[in-house]
């Protein structure tokens, strides 16, 4: 019996660094960098349907959802090139735009979630690979997909979802707060940020989640990207030893440790994470009767 609907879930992904790669293969072209897959994702419904369509929903601290006025030409777009037609809804709890991979999620859960809907014996590589390829290509991020294949922390030494990624777990809470979301093509369509953020990618490979931290902190001071707003918050950390550092991209901050959670909590609404121990998953499926 053929399905009609499923839903999938995929972890979204905090980058602490990463240093774009342009290459004339898409498979290729990306960025290496470190971060965190985190617990928190988007949960994605694809229904078969004659036509296409994208519903976003956000849910609220009481996950009670609400639906974004926009859509996604980015899931239309993937629909398209995968020759399918669904109605596809997308939910997630953590903001878009703020640096917690959350685009990138809702691809790769799509991806996941057509295959098996329409039984395209896709492996996971292969529904990497064509998120990875939209992404690039709408410039929505260039290695989350990546990183959000696996669980773990994630440190990525060479590009692209077929590219070198080692990861390690570390049970230790994480905490984060958002003050505002950063359009994540307008600083990679920028020449000028681009070669900053080169320039500042850390020349060795860090040895635990502690060090991916310290890592991040540098990087995000060389390469100028830190918003002002955010400047109370990462020394509030620092003079309480709390590792912390930007969400990349997002006016934001993420730090480690029970300490982190007073600290941030000073300074808004607060999100409790913790590392994610796999990638995407399909939770249901309903057949037609």
């Amino acid at each position: 019996m053929e399905l009609s609907r499923v839903i999938a879930f995929c972890p979204g992904h905090i980058s602490g660094y990463f240093k774009p790669v342009i290459h004339n293969d898409t498979s290729c072209f990306g960025s290496v960098g470190a971060g965190l897959v985190i617990s928190e994702g988007v949960r994605v419904t694809a229904v078969k349907s004659p036509v296409s369509s994208v519903k976003i929903f956000q849910t609220d601290r009481f996950e009670m959802p609400a639906l974004s006025p926009e859509s996604s030409r980015v899931i239309m777009y993937l629909m398209s090139f995968m020759q399918v037609n669904a109605s596809i809804e997308t939910s997630c709890h953590l903001p878009i735009g703020s640096g917690y991979g959350m685009s990138a999620a809702a691809i790769l859960g799509t991806v996941h979630a057509l295959n098996t809907l329409y039984n395209l014996h896709l492996s996971p590589r292969d529904c990497a690979r064509i998120a990875h390829q939209t992404e690039v290509l709408h410039k929505s991020g260039l290695g989350d997909v990546s990183a959000c294949q696996e669980g773990g922390y994630a440190i990525r030494l060479t590009p692209g979802p077929d590219g070198e990624i080692v990861r390690g777990m570390d049970m230790r809470p994480i905490y984060a707060l958002t003050m505002s979301p950063i359009k994540t093509s307008s600083v990679l369509s920028s020449q000028e940020m681009i070669a900053k953020i080169s320039n500042a990618y850390p020349h060795r490979e860090p040895k635990d989640l502690d060090d991916i931290l310290q890592l991040s902190r540098e990087f995000a001071e060389k390469s100028g990207l830190i918003p002002d707003e955010i400047r109370p918050v990462l020394a509030a950390c620092d003079d309480m030893r709390v590792p912390a550092s930007m969400t990349m991209l997002g006016c934001g901050v993420f730090a480690i440790g029970k300490k982190a959670e007073a600290v941030l909590k000073k300074f808004g609404n607060i999100y409790n994470l913790k590392i994610s121990t796999g990638g995407p998953v399909i939770l249901h499926g309903d057949k037609f009767s």
